[in-house]
């Protein structure tokens, strides 16, 4: 695996991140919370990437934007974060720890430090352009701000279409700036920066679309464009209309895999997101449409390998969205306006349908730029311009100390864009492990001051999310109600509340209004509220007097048939939220020591790289194995699709783990109790022993579940037991390995997919079963080429770079044929003990008989056993098919929604070994932010028992599950602020009303409800 080790010379412990996409983002997040600071580098005039382009997020279809400026806003306001824009990196030099980095920035001519980002100069300017963020579906001006949540929320000058740079006279934004940060006269310039460190989050482009035959019909848009028209911030304000005539499309064609899985095109691989974002783009299309939109997928595999992505496929088909599997020829415009699509269905016959728009669902592709650019990086590309990376080690390219993560490895969605990206940090900090990080200290808490001697000012912030909720709550009139409520004295509107500019002057209006409480009606606190409180910190006023109102969640989303009833029930929320304001008290945290050390629960792979990555920084580590041997799953695999050994890996990394100085391995042991919290679990441990079970409690600051997965058992299916020729994808591989003398004489075989997988009682896909058919069939083909191999598929999904030797094994001899799941195939054994395999021809409409030596079955993951009892154990969530929950799925994908505990593998969801390890480095610096800390605060949602109306009953002791309920030598009981988590189960018990929860005390309620009784 290659062992990496520190650095042993550093002469700059600066990270250099290249892109301001996710990846970069999250990338300079988790490099800059573990005390190293960072200098992210963006080639345009604002962070975000493609994700701040997107309307929504699937298979949530969260609005893109409002998840994404959280984020953004966190980059920053972090002081160990450097932001260069419009910025590239022309040459590196050096070695790891000693780059040595030419720079490039191109002027901005506007001053970033007095921009306020106000639009005055836009509203002037003469020169009206394409906009480059709506993709040139509108018009801005020469001078602009990228978007409205940009950051730096700042304008800048095309000096391409600016009339002072092409000789004219004209200057006007010079004179209405206020700011006077109108600089025409900056200049390029070139530096040079010490790194010791480079991660690369450079992302990809889009497959040009003009090589598609249609696309000059106005009536054709790609995949990227009807993002933009479906987008509040797009150029028809969330309102759908076809570019030709500006009439709304009733009929909708998605046209899937334009500029993938085309080999004469030089991009034979899959852009594995393209069939979610489709799904998506219908159903938005549908929801925001006033009348009925009919949504039609063109496609060849229906690729939702992702989690919940099967769930979303489902709920699609229940929104009426047909889907045709096809090839479409070709695309005709009509004399009304609109398309005629011309197929060949799945079956060879010819088709045609009419629609009003198409949309083009693009490809991703790598940069041209960007291979010209790799040589001098001394970096390694495959043949379509993908970065390489060392063997299972997804963050390595070949030149040491340059880490890779995001879509300029390979072809990737956002969940799986961010967990590389932290898992390059978690490569950066193991390099660069210095003692003396830079961690920022603790913000200071603003105190309670005089707030409560003097009556409330409650200012009410109104956010229009985009169309979320406006289009659905008349907000005018919303703000109208408001504003007559006891003690408001500002309400104000906003696009977007959490963009940079708004919670700028969210601050200041605090400032200049002496604001003392603030109400805030937006989104869902779940990733909000944390941004709103910063806002008060920096305004001086403590978080405390900060009260939330959904009503996006809780009123417009279910209620958006019915606009009248959303509009009284909002002024109802927004009146709680106002009365509860009245009585918020200040947040007084309490501080606790951090224990430093770690618990990783599963010694497979994923278990092991997190252990590894972990003891690497120093934190001493306990990695408990149930199982005799570490190892996992991976001890039963000995190839890759890709070519790889698995079992040397696994060797080598068993052995790292056992030298390990920071590592204690605890096999034949499991987790039998739980207590604590956050920087201060303590876990009982049962080992088995030849004198019996051993038990002993561990004291550590975090968690990794790493318990991984099972294969599907399939006994009694297709005849699994009842005979040998029948075996499953992981026997298959066992016996090629052994090179059994049967497999010589194999003529015929078949392989079965989806088994135990997008079935009732498994309603996902297991993501890897495709892969390892692949990978199986292609070593037959290899080694016995007389062996006839086919497979019998639903879809085959072999997403991103899998897609290559999909191509592969049919160029072999492989054959596919695809299967209803209404009519699936059947397996007979014959009196002669031959294998008879059914499956139904849709063609000539009767069903086909195939003989087989060997009959393979691509069975399913499921979640391994014993994951209930630990998720009750661990106090965590689990899916619908019992898999670990994260906290969120693009943005915190191995976050447990329970704080310091983290996920990997297939603990998580079924995914592939490299796919895992990449995980588990990324659940171990999500653990590091934590461990890296001397301090953590609490107290902020927790229990207080008032001692003159305890009855000393103790049922707050009985019924606590986290143990924070204890009993002083006096009897009475008291709780322990840093392990209670506000569950208010024991002020619910509390016969006598002696407990009081923070933050939902009986005042805040009770004037809640007096609030949504008013009229």
């Amino acid at each position: 695996m290659g062992r990496l080790r520190p650095l042993e010379q550093v002469a700059s412990k600066q990270v250099l991140v290249i892109g301001g996409g996710i990846a970069g983002m999250q990338a300079a997040l988790d490099v800059a919370a573990v005390g190293l600071p960072v200098t992210l580098v963006e080639s345009g005039p604002s962070i975000g990437g493609r994700m701040a382009q997107l309307d929504k997020t699937f298979p949530t279809n969260d609005c893109a934007m409002c998840i994404l400026s959280p984020r953004m806003l966190e980059i920053a306001r972090h002081p160990l974060i450097e932001i260069l824009t419009l910025t590239r990196v022309l040459k590196i030099e050096g070695q790891p720890g000693d780059f040595q980095v030419v720079l490039s920035r191109r002027p901005r001519y506007v001053d970033i430090s007095k921009c306020s980002g106000c639009g005055e100069c836009t509203r002037v300017c003469p020169r009206k352009i394409p906009d480059p963020y709506n993709l040139g579906l509108s018009s801005t001006k020469a001078i602009h701000v990228p978007f409205p949540q940009a950051v730096p929320l700042a304008a800048y000058i095309i000096p391409e279409a600016c009339r002072y740079f092409q000789g004219k006279k004209c200057e006007a934004c010079i004179k209405v700036c206020q700011a006077n940060a109108i600089d025409l006269q900056q200049t390029a310039e070139m530096v040079v920066r010490p790194f010791g460190l480079i991660i690369m989050a450079t992302g990809v482009g889009a497959a040009p679309a003009h090589n598609f035959p249609g696309y000059e019909n106005p009536d054709v848009v790609t995949s990227e464009e009807f993002e933009r028209l479906l987008s509040a911030t797009g150029p028809h304000a969330g309102k759908l209309f076809r570019p030709s005539d500006q009439t709304p499309p009733q009929r909708l064609a998605f046209i899937q895999c334009v500029g993938s899985r085309d080999a004469r095109q030089g991009v034979a691989y899959c852009s594995a997101v393209c069939c979610m974002a489709s799904l998506k783009e219908a159903l938005v299309a549908k929801e925001i449409s006033p009348e009925e939109v009919d949504a039609t997928v063109f496609y060849m595999d229906m690729r939702t390998h992702g989690k919940g992505f099967e769930r979303y496929l489902q709920q699609a088909q229940d929104h009426g969205i047909k889907l045709v599997r096809c090839r479409v020829t070709a695309v005709q415009p009509q004399s009304r306006g609109g398309v005629e699509l011309r197929y060949t269905d799945a079956y060879g016959r010819p088709q045609a349908a009419s629609f009003d728009l198409a949309v083009l669902a693009i490809g991703l592709r790598p940069k041209d730029s960007f291979k010209q650019w790799a040589d001098q990086l001394g970096i390694d590309l495959d043949e379509y311009g993908f970065v390489k990376t060392a063997t299972l080690m997804p963050t390595c390219t070949a030149r040491p100390g340059v880490l890779i993560c995001g879509t300029a490895r390979a072809p990737m969605d956002i969940p799986e864009a961010v967990t590389t990206a932290s898992a390059s940090a978690a490569v950066a900090s193991q390099l660069l492990t210095i003692s003396a990080r830079l961690l920022p200290a603790p913000i200071k808490m603003p105190g309670p001051g005089q707030v409560a001697d003097y009556p409330p000012r409650i200012g009410v912030f109104l956010c229009h999310c985009g169309t979320n909720i406006a289009k659905v709550i008349e907000i005018p009139k919303l703000a109208a109600a408001v504003s007559e409520l006891p003690g408001v004295v500002h309400v104000e509107d906003n696009l977007f509340t959490c963009s940079v500019d708004s919670t700028q002057r969210m601050a200041e209006t605090i400032k200049d209004l002496g604001l003392n409480r603030v109400v805030v009606a937006a989104c869902t606190p779940r990733t909000h509220e944390v941004v709103f409180r910063q806002v008060l910190v920096e305004a001086g006023l403590n978080p405390g007097y900060f009260a939330f109102a959904n009503i996006r969640e809780q009123c417009s989303w279910v209620h958006h048939d019915d606009r009248e009833a959303a509009l009284a029930k909002a002024k109802h929320i927004v009146a709680m939220a106002v009365g509860r304001a009245w009585v918020l008290k200040p947040i007084q945290p309490r501080g606790f020591p951090v224990n430093r050390q770690a618990l990783v629960l599963g010694g497979g792979v994923a278990g092991m790289s997190a252990a590894l990555t972990l003891a690497d920084q120093g934190f001493q580590t306990y990695l408990v194995e149930r199982d005799r041997q570490l190892g996992g799953l991976a001890r039963q695999l000995y190839f890759t699709l890709e070519g790889d050994n698995p079992q040397k890996f696994l060797q080598e990394l068993r052995t790292e783990v056992y030298r390990h100085p920071h590592i204690e391995v605890l096999i034949q042991t499991e987790a039998v109790q739980v207590t604590g919290h956050v920087g201060k679990f303590r876990t009982l441990i049962s080992q088995q022993s030849a004198a019996g079970p051993q038990q002993r409690w561990l004291n550590h600051g975090v968690i990794i579940v790493a318990t991984g997965g099972q294969p599907f058992d399939p006994q009694g299916r297709y005849l699994y037991g009842s005979d040998p020729r029948i075996l499953t994808q992981l026997e298959l591989e066992a016996r090629i390995k052994a090179k059994e003398p049967d497999l010589q004489k194999l003529r015929q075989v078949v392989m079965i997919q989806c088994v135990g997988s997008r079935e009732p009682e498994h309603p996902y896909c297991s993501r890897i079963c495709c892969a390892e058919a692949l990978k199986n069939a292609i070593l037959l083909k290899e080694r016995y080429p007389l062996s006839a191999v086919t497979v019998l598929y639903r879809d085959l999904r072999a997403y991103g770079l899998q897609e290559v030797y999909y191509q592969e094994a049919k160029q072999l001899g492989v054959e596919f044929i695809p299967y209803e799941p209404e009519r699936p195939p059947h397996l007979t054994m014959t009196k002669r003990r031959q294998l008879k395999i059914g499956v139904w021809d849709e063609l000539l409409e009767q069903e086909m008989s195939l003989g087989a030596d060997l009959v393979v079955l691509s069975t399913g993951i499921e979640p391994a056993a014993g994951s209930d009892r630990l998720a009750r154990l661990l106090g965590v969530s689990q899916t619908l098919e019992g898999f670990f929950l994260e906290a969120h799925q693009k943005l915190r994908p191995v976050d447990a929604v329970c704080e310091g505990i983290f996920l990997c593998g297939l603990a998580h969801y079924p995914k592939t070994l490299e796919e895992s390890v990449a995980q588990a480095q990324a659940a171990a610096i999500r653990a590091s932010r934590i461990l890296f800390q001397n301090e953590l605060f609490s107290g902020e949602m927790a229990a207080a028992i008032a001692p003159g109306k305890c009855s000393h009953c103790l049922h707050c002791l009985e019924v606590c599950p986290f143990g924070a309920v204890s009993l002083k030598t006096s009897g009475l009981p008291e709780v322990q602020t840093e392990v209670c988590q506000g569950c208010g189960i024991c002020a619910a018990e509390c016969p006598a009303e002696a407990i009081q929860m923070s933050r939902v005390s009986d005042a805040e309620i009770e004037a809640q409800i007096e609030a949504a009784l008013l009229p």
